[in-house]
C-alpha cells in the first residue's frame, strides 16, 4: 500500500520502546509548522504576489493543527521522526491548497476588474 503514514493506531517503528512524550510530540510537528510559517511571512515573500495573507496563513496553521492532533491522538507510539515527516507532508498539503485558493481568488478578481473597465469603456466610450 505504499509507505504512507495512516491514521490508525500501531507501535512506533523499529522497535522502538522509549515512548515519545506528549510534549515532544507537539514539539515535532510545532517545529515543522513554524518553519513553514516563517517562509510564508518571509519580508521577502510579504510584499511579493506569492505571499498568501494572513487570514490564509492562520487557516493553514488551525489545519494543520487540527490534523496532527488527531494524527499524535490516534497514534501514540509514534516517533517524533514519524511525527515530523506527518507533518511535513500535512503542511505542504494545506500550504498547497491555499495558494491554489488565493490563484483562483487572484484570477477571479483580475478577470472581474477586466469585466469593470470593459463596461465602463462601454458605458462612457
Amino acid at each position: 500500500m505504499g509507505n504512507t503514514i495512516s491514521n490508525t493506531p500501531r507501535p512506533a517503528a523499529g522497535g522502538n520502546t522509549q515512548k515519545t512524550s506528549a510534549a515532544e510530540q507537539t514539539n515535532a510537528w510545532q517545529s515543522v509548522l513554524d518553519s513553514a510559517v516563517g517562509r510564508m511571512t518571509d519580508s521577502e515573500v510579504k510584499g511579493s504576489l506569492k505571499y498568501l495573507g494572513d487570514g490564509r496563513i492562520d487557516s493553514v496553521k488551525e489545519k494543520v493543527k487540527t490534523d496532527m492532533e488527531a494524527f499524535v491522538r490516534d497514534n501514540p507510539n509514534a516517533s517524533t521522526e514519524e511525527i515530523k515527516k506527518k507533518a511535513e507532508e500535512t503542511t505542504s498539503k494545506h500550504e498547497t491548497n491555499a495558494v491554489f485558493n488565493k490563484m483562483r481568488d487572484d484570477n477571479f478578481f483580475n478577470k472581474l476588474m477586466s469585466r469593470r473597465k470593459e463596461l465602463l469603456r462601454d458605458m462612457w466610450g
